[in-house]
């Protein structure tokens, strides 16, 4: 659904009428907003599982260990999430799971690579190998939901209000489901219009009814994904016999 359908459909069912809002008045713009605003809200009920992306933050080198992230990336932690190591044609030839910070340190001793984050680097268990060198390395990243966006209003009442260009009118909602959009959007709107806001509990109720209802197709219907526990698997004695001793001492899972 476009722009021009989804406020459609939101006049459509908040007044039960045909009507609609030119696309360079203000109630237009009011719409607008609460279609980016639910688009915003409904992007955290699932851990922006709906907007997950790759980003490919640069090139492993024999040696290094941690690797520096733009301010605007945040790592997606969600699941099995991994950071992947891949090679000029994109496929991963190494997989570096997500650990908390507090335990990397303890996958010192193990061969294979795993990897912590914080808001600004990545710090993987051990340097990269020579066999490494020059791959690519890859990160699931959350992003926001591609929002609907309006010219600029005039700063006063005499100026003019600038068109609606086609290609934002005909911008597609960022989303499978654009009903429970449309739907929360209502409910925002009802909030700020006085004639409505008797209707504002309702209309959460409606649009909560349908979250629910996309929440349990998505998991009954589905195969559950393996997730990412957080463990500390042991593989060797307390000493730790793998490629650098342990600098910590570990329980033997096995027992």
């Amino acid at each position: 659904m476009s722009l021009d359908d989804c406020v459609e459909e939101m006049l459509g069912q908040l007044v039960g009428l045909e009507l609609r809002y030119a696309p360079n008045m203000d109630r237009y713009r009011v719409s607008t907003r609460c279609l980016n605003r639910a688009l915003r809200h409904n992007a955290l009920e699932r851990e922006w599982s709906y907007y997950s992306s790759l980003e490919e933050v640069g090139v492993a080198h024999a040696g290094q260990q941690d690797v520096e992230l733009r301010s605007s990336v945040r790592p997606r932690i969600v699941g099995d999430d991994s950071v992947r190591l891949c090679d000029a044609n994109g496929a991963p030839v190494v997989w570096a799971s997500f650990l908390p910070r507090e335990s990397i340190e303890k996958y010192i001793s193990r061969r294979g690579l795993w990897v912590s984050s914080t808001r600004t680097s990545l710090h993987f268990s051990r340097p990269f190998f020579t066999h490494e060198e020059g791959l690519r390395i890859q990160v699931p990243v959350m992003r926001e939901p591609k929002m609907f966006r309006l010219p600029e209003a005039p700063e006063d009442d005499t100026g003019t209000i600038p068109e609606v260009p086609d290609e934002i009118r005909n911008q597609l909602i960022d989303f499978d489901y654009p009903d429970l959009i449309i739907a929360r959007a209502m409910y925002y709107y009802a909030q700020t219009d006085p004639v409505m806001q008797p209707r504002a509990q309702t209309l959460q109720e409606e649009y909560k009814q349908l979250y629910y209802s996309l929440n349990e197709r998505d998991d009954r219907n589905t195969d559950p994904p393996v997730m990412n526990d957080f463990t500390v698997p042991i593989q060797s004695d307390i000493f730790g016999s793998g490629y650098w001793p342990a600098h910590t001492q570990q329980a033997d899972e096995r027992r």
